[in-house]
């Protein structure tokens, strides 16, 4: 995987002592001049706190006049196999980097910045040869596989039969901020379509007709590798939004990873961060099992080696949080995984 970090080195020219944050935005500036194309990111955590587009925020600490960086610091990190251009090919980024007051920071939306202390801004360019279509070249095929993102995350949350306002406003919220990064007449087109899907969806739960192989099936067929994972996203998202992690629900979510071929090992860490946050509804051994990532098929000795594996990892996540909600999911975790091993012992 292709990483492209920001370093620094020098002095940080603060006017007086202050908290320092910092940001990265993204650009596709192929085509030259002030014509700037929008950079979307795959990764939730390289994402714009309102929209899609890239951004990196984070904070450098106290800084005193006269203080700077001797040696090399990094300041984030952009990986260019999980963003997406306009177009296909080789593309020239553009990276915007601020040094800022953190109490008093710039807002930053689509990658422009406004307002707040800028202390510090420098741009930075590389090339990339992107193979991957450009959201420019797949808007047709993209719409429609968000709109079958929507109907899956219906059908995680209508697996217990009732659609709860909490999941509902996780659905609302996904549109929002999906349709964020696009001008005002593309944004009321894609919520309209965005807000059918979640209706047709919803109806189609009700009467017992929403059939989720179909869905993924075409998803599978049409979506690129950013909406297939966003799909996987918004399912645990609405999965997690009532606070508990049905192990049904979770065993849904990966049969659906793995019928779109994505990377399972990035999806255990999905699963991984959603089981450390929640509470964990047990309602059977295979919903369990599916749980702590063991596979169907799987022989006794396979599933015997994974479950020690799975117990000095989170025996170790245990040692390192403090009390809390964490700890005790961390616990639950562990001795739900003795339980299972108990069974093949």
């Amino acid at each position: 995987i292709v990483v492209k970090k920001i370093m620094y080195r020098g002095k940080i020219p603060v006017p007086r002592p202050m908290s320092v944050g910092y940001s990265v935005s993204a650009f596709d500036a192929t085509d030259g001049g002030e014509d700037l194309g929008i950079i979307i990111a795959m990764m939730d955590q390289q994402q714009e706190p309102e929209s899609v587009c890239f951004g990196i925020f984070e904070e450098l600490g106290s800084v005193d006049v006269g203080d700077g960086c001797t040696d090399w610091v990094q300041l984030g990190a952009i990986l260019p196999d999980f963003i997406q251009c306009p177009k296909s090919g080789n593309r020239k980024i553009k990276l915007v980097i601020r040094l800022f007051n953190a109490d008093d920071p710039p807002s930053i939306h689509l990658g422009f910045g406004d307002g707040g202390e800028l202390i510090l801004g420098e741009t930075l360019e590389f090339d990339h040869e992107f193979t991957e279509k450009g959201y420019e070249e797949t808007t047709q095929d993209r719409e429609e596989s968000q709109a079958l993102s929507l109907k899956i995350g219906v059908a995680v949350a209508m697996a217990d039969g009732t659609l709860d306002d909490s999941e509902g406003e996780v659905l609302k919220h996904w549109i929002v901020k999906e349709v964020s990064a696009f001008s005002d007449e593309n944004a009321e087109r894609l919520k309209k379509l965005f807000n059918e899907a979640l209706k047709e969806g919803f109806a189609q739960a009700q009467s017992g007709t929403l059939a989720l192989s179909p869905l993924v099936e075409r998803l599978s067929e049409i979506g690129e590798k950013k909406t297939k994972y966003d799909a996987i996203a918004l399912a645990f998202d609405v999965m997690a939004a009532d606070g508990v992690a049905d192990s049904e629900e979770m065993a849904l979510i990966r049969n659906v990873a793995r019928s779109l071929d994505l990377d399972m090992d990035e999806i255990e860490k999905m699963r991984e961060t959603v089981t450390l946050d929640l509470s964990v509804n047990l309602t059977s051994d295979v919903g369990l099992e599916a749980l702590v990532g063991i596979e169907d098929g799987w022989s006794d000795d396979q599933k015997k080696k994974h479950l020690r594996t799975e117990f000095q990892k989170w025996s170790n996540r245990l040692n390192s949080l403090s009390e809390g909600e964490e700890r005790e999911s961390a616990q639950n975790m562990l001795d739900n995984i003795a339980s299972l091993r108990k069974k093949y012992d």
